[in-house]
């Protein structure tokens, strides 16, 4: 379900090998939830989805502001978006509610969609900003 693939590079070494890492991460949680790990598991990998999307964010975000990336407010406020999201997520499964299928389409679309799109849009742009 979280297979990655050379069709969500966006070019730009640092933010491919995290998004990799995240790809990793989700295909982590569903392999629990699948295999009936248990809660504690589940939340395990999910409060460690949260914090690695956080610094992922971070490290992205710094890339767009040292390339001067037009769109960069935009993306931004995609990031927000989806970690609002996520983070929601995270409440609800701590009060003990039953959302992890949600989680995982909401991981699906967000990682295929957000890097197929608005990642490679910035990656095509940091690349010809740093070949100039």
């Amino acid at each position: 379900m979280f297979e990655w693939k050379d069709e969500y590079q966006v070019g730009v070494s640092a933010i491919d090998q995290q998004h990799m890492r995240l790809f990793e991460a989700a295909g982590r949680f569903h392999d629990a939830i699948v295999a009936n790990r248990g809660k504690a598991a589940v939340q395990e990998l999910l409060d460690s989805l949260v914090h690695y999307t956080q610094g992922h964010y971070l490290v992205e975000e710094r890339l767009m502001d040292d390339v001067g990336f037009p769109e960069r407010e935009q993306h931004r406020a995609h990031h927000r978006a989806l970690l609002k999201q996520l983070l929601a997520f995270q409440e609800s499964f701590n009060r003990g509610e039953t959302v992890t299928i949600q989680v995982l389409q909401f991981l699906s679309r967000w990682l295929v969609g957000h890097t197929s799109s608005r990642d490679r849009q910035f990656g095509e742009y940091y690349r010809t900003s740093r070949s100039a």
